[in-house]
């Protein structure tokens, strides 16, 4: 009895150490990684009026708030301008350090404190993008987000094939950082969906009609194109909401429903990138499904690319060279 107990308890710790996600777990750093540093970017001057000691929030406010909520924030610990100075340009720093891969679980760390420090120092510009990646990056920190397309791959590389108990739990809970991810993009899908369905305009297939014709969130010349068709409106209303409502389901399902539900969740985030204007809360969400594809997948989608262009390359030098047949190697 204790010979079968202590066999499957190698079994489990073999499964959950098994090495997966380290493609999707690195795209996720990069593309989270750069959508942060647009951020960064794109308020560069507008940061001491944004989150500055004296802009539009007040300082006193994020002072009381995280004397009194625990809201800390590194902002709120200096009001000289130099300070802030120095804060907010490390925060690009290490944001940049982890996009490249340079010790990547330190960066993880640093890029997470430096991005909620942030957004406690001005909490009003915040939307459901910057709630997923910052649970995101706190899972993170436990992943490994290095394993490719980064500056530590190579040494990681090397301490995976030494293995050892150490890497087995580094392993293990990396794939746990990674299934806390998939269970969050599940709830995130699920209560998304369970909330509209209570709502009258989604009951009633009109909802899309109302958030096309808000000023902030339309697409000028395209966006009366959705709400002039009452069809397409009532369809797509529809349609979001049954996808909401399934994703979970079919990302537990099997396999391929999993495939679907994560091809539908790409695209949906894609729309509401470009017919709403909110694309960083697209490339947020999006970075963590990406990590949510194995890297079976990943090296089977890098195949098909790879013998289409060949195939490309061959028919492009067929045309230009007729005549001469051409064989791909």
């Amino acid at each position: 009895m204790l010979g079968k107990l202590n066999t499957r308890w190698h079994e489990v710790v073999e499964l959950a150490s098994r090495e997966r996600w380290l493609i999707g777990a690195s795209l996720f750093r990069i593309v989270a990684g750069l959508t942060i540093l647009h951020l960064y970017l794109a308020n560069y001057y507008q940061r001491h009026y944004l989150f500055g000691p004296d802009g539009v929030w007040p300082f006193a406010r994020s002072l009381a708030e995280a004397r009194g909520a625990g809201a800390f924030s590194l902002y709120v610990l200096g009001r000289a301008p130099l300070y802030f100075e120095v804060v907010f340009h490390l925060g690009m720093l290490f944001t940049a350090l982890w996009v490249v891969g340079f010790r990547t679980r330190l960066m993880s760390l640093l890029t997470y404190v430096w991005l909620w420090s942030l957004h406690q120092r001005n909490p009003v510009l915040l939307d459901g993008g910057d709630n997923v990646i910052r649970i995101a990056l706190l899972y993170g920190i436990f992943a490994e987000l290095g394993a490719c397309f980064s500056l530590d791959a190579d040494r990681l590389r090397a301490r995976r094939e030494r293995g050892g108990d150490l890497q087995r739990i580094k392993m293990m809970t990396h794939n746990a950082a990674i299934v806390a991810c998939a269970v969050q993009v599940c709830l995130i899908y699920g209560m998304a969906g369970l909330y509209k369905v209570q709502g009258e305009l989604w009951q009633n297939g009109t909802a899309l009609y109302y958030i096309s014709r808000v000023g902030e969130f339309t697409w000028p010349g395209h966006s009366e194109l959705l709400y002039r068709s009452v069809t397409l409106v009532t369809a797509l209303t529809y349609v979001t909401v049954a996808f909401q409502l399934s994703f979970p389901f079919l990302f537990v399902l099997n396999r391929h429903t999993r495939r679907l539900s994560l091809a539908g969740g790409f695209l949906f985030h894609a729309g509401i990138a470009v017919m709403m204007g909110l694309g960083t809360f697209a490339a947020f969400v999006i970075s963590v499904e990406l990590a949510l594809i194995s890297d079976a997948e990943y090296r089977a989608i890098g195949a098909f690319a790879r013998r289409r262009l060949l195939s490309f390359e061959t028919a492009s030098l067929s045309r230009l060279l007729p005549g001469r047949r051409l064989r791909a190697k």
